[in-house]
């Protein structure tokens, strides 16, 4: 992904032009008397009112009050008070695994690897996983996630077929409505790979990717770095390689087991020599990293992205978000996969954050709901470097948003963002949109079928473990 830096006399003029450009666009839809939690900075204090959308889905503007008269649009929809959020991003996922729930569940990372890893994914086919990964997508977006990304599988065979599984977990996402960075899962160097064969098989798949439809739900490639499970320092010098030449970010699980911490912290030394640590690398996970990589990463202004659900579940420990925070560290959260985390479900993704770090510190103030909130959309769309395009709704932004019924909110007697985070879930989601399009609807998804999505992955495991499905 490359990243352009405008002379400030030019930058301001782009974004003037691009404001102007805005405002003479007549809407395509306008949604009214909706309690809107924009997430934009300096407006922490919820608007009472509307938002235009313009056909290519994006927002032409948040604005208090009933829409003027003048403003004409194809399509009025009236929110009836609902509480509107921006879509919740999951910086972190692995939309495939929702085809493995509940696998390994008294096990910690190492064994549940292990399980998933070493038996249950190796016998799946690409066609498999398209159908893993498109099953992930719809849950992810049935439960108010309208961004994921997506950490891929298919470490196996001949480039050729390790790109075909590239390609067909890419498609079952692009065929399901979310948006999404793909994450492209790297060849492990010291295995019989070189560095060139392994830059070839990612530039062949970027190229793949060109020959796809454009669509601005897709967001980028980044690379699945490889170096935590990898015995060679020569993961870092590659991937390294392959950020600089093809401006790609890379998002990299690290320190995320209690089991071997202090063998991952020291590839850190690789990290550094390689001059790997930097703006564009996301540590995924990052619970047990100690003050030396903590600095390192801050001076980098590098990111991190929590998974409080998935950490909580395999016992791998609680990361010290306001410590990093503090440092300068970029966080975001993400859902992680369903058969870790086995609910694709922010809102107990931040709850269950919320009370581990006031748990850690033994404190209430650690962390407020506007804060996890923050995390899981403005925080998330930072570490995907898509912050200009998504995490809070503000003119110019894509249109992803919810429509959440207050009615089981309760009366809003302190902050309206404790009810919004400390109760809202998922059967409170009214509608979910994407770009301006209405997606889900009272948990029904409106141009997508989940459960013809969930039938296909659970033939397909029982199948692969012998089992002989149970007739519906």
């Amino acid at each position: 992904m490359a990243h352009f830096r405008f002379p400030a006399r030019s930058l301001s003029a782009v974004f003037l032009a691009f404001s102007l450009s805005l405002h003479a666009q007549a809407p395509a839809t306008v949604v009214t008397h909706a309690t809107i939690f924009t997430m934009a900075a300096g407006q922490q204090t919820p608007i009472h009112g509307y938002i235009s959308i313009s056909a290519e889905g994006r927002i032409l503007a948040v604005a208090s009050g009933d829409p003027p008269a003048s403003l004409k649009a194809s399509r009025i929809v009236d929110a009836h008070g609902d509480w509107m959020i921006p879509g919740l991003i999951s910086a972190h996922s692995h939309l495939w695994q929702a085809a493995y729930r509940g696998l390994a569940a008294n096990r910690t990372l190492p064994g549940w690897i292990d399980d998933l890893y070493g038996v249950r994914a190796k016998k799946a086919s690409a066609e498999d996983f398209y159908w893993f990964a498109q099953y992930g997508a719809l849950d992810h977006l049935q439960h108010g996630v309208t961004t994921a990304y997506t950490f891929t599988y298919g470490d196996r065979g001949s480039a050729a077929e390790r790109n075909a599984f590239e390609e067909a977990q890419f498609r079952g996402v692009a065929d399901s409505g979310i948006r999404f960075v793909h994450s492209f899962s790297p060849d492990h160097m010291g295995h019989g790979v070189t560095q060139q064969q392994g830059r070839d098989r990612l530039k062949a798949f970027l190229d793949w990717t060109r020959t796809q439809n454009a669509d601005p739900r897709f967001l980028s490639v980044m690379i699945g770095g490889m170096t935590a499970f990898n015995d060679s320092a020569e993961q870092p010098i590659a991937e390294g390689a392959w950020m600089r030449e093809f401006h790609l970010a890379n998002q990299t699980h690290y320190i995320e087991s209690a089991d071997d911490q202090g063998e991952q912290r020291s590839t850190f030394r690789w990290m550094l020599d390689a001059h790997f640590v930097q703006h564009d690398l996301i540590f995924g996970h990052f619970i047990h990293a100690d003050d030396f990589i903590l600095d390192e990463v801050a001076k980098a202004h590098g990111g991190m992205v929590w998974n409080p659900l998935s950490n909580g579940r395999l016992a791998s420990g609680t990361p010290d978000i306001p410590k990093y925070r503090k440092l300068g560290i970029r966080v975001g959260m993400g859902v992680d996969g369903e058969a870790s985390a086995d609910l694709a479900d922010p809102f107990e993704n931040m709850r269950t954050g919320l009370y581990a770090i006031r748990a850690k510190y033994e404190s209430a103030l650690a962390m407020s709901p506007y804060d996890v909130l923050w995390l899981h959309t403005m925080g998330s769309a930072d570490v995907l470097n898509v912050q200009d395009k998504l995490g809070s709704l503000e003119p110019g932004k894509y249109a992803d948003f919810l429509l959440i019924s207050p009615e089981r909110l309760g009366a809003v007697l302190e902050d309206p963002y404790s009810n919004l985070v400390l109760v809202a879930g998922e059967r409170d989601i009214d509608s979910v949109w994407v770009g301006g399009t209405k997606e889900v609807e009272h948990g029904d998804l409106l141009h997508h079928d989940i459960h013809t999505a969930a039938a296909e992955c659970s033939r397909r495991v029982l199948a692969e473990n012998g089992t002989t499905p149970t007739p519906q």
